[in-house]
């Protein structure tokens, strides 16, 4: 009876270790669409990935009242990327160097390499061409599939969308 005892707490140990707070990264600007507009309807993308970004997104935002329409007022532009944390991406702007996303270390007894989740949402005004709104969200994960993060990314890019707020971050808890 001892020895089973003793392995309750290594499986519940075992069980939380990928689950935890979760850093997400956001970074929003332009003027915000502080009312609902009309989309322009475009055929969702083909990858299962792409597709189910958009949809979550645009259900988001026909939450808010936002429609589509043939004769849509605004463009929705939906970027989706993962990629190994491990992989800094940085710019140039003549000699000055700039870290867009910078690499993340493993942590120790990480059982897996993280890698970054980061979607990005853009409304732009057809008739001039002005980006009214881009939200971005990123999140490193150990275990967790883009699948199952998405709902939270794409609540994260489109919280600021009436009144963007420049970088910061937050915490949830969840799958690592």
């Amino acid at each position: 009876m001892g020895s089973r005892l003793t392995l309750v707490p290594l499986l519940l140990l075992g069980l939380s270790a990928c689950a935890g707070p979760i850093e997400t990264r956001v970074v929003s600007s332009g003027a915000g669409v502080p009312e609902a507009a009309s989309i322009l309807a475009e055929a969702p993308p083909n990858s299962e990935v792409a597709a189910s970004a958009h949809k979550l997104v645009t259900g988001r935002l026909a939450e808010r009242g936002f429609g589509q329409s043939p004769a849509g007022a605004l463009q929705l532009h939906i970027a989706f990327a993962e990629r190994d944390a491990a992989i800094a991406v940085r710019t140039r702007s003549g000699d000055q160097w700039a870290d867009v996303s910078a690499a993340k270390p493993k942590k120790p007894l990480q059982s897996c390499a993280d890698r970054e989740m980061r979607l990005t949402v853009t409304l732009t005004r057809i008739a001039d061409g002005t980006e009214l709104y881009r939200g971005s969200a990123a999140e490193y994960h150990c275990k967790a599939q883009a699948a199952n993060v998405l709902p939270s990314l794409v609540d994260a890019a489109l919280a600021d969308l009436a009144g963007p707020k420049g970088a910061y971050r937050t915490m949830r808890q969840g799958l690592e």
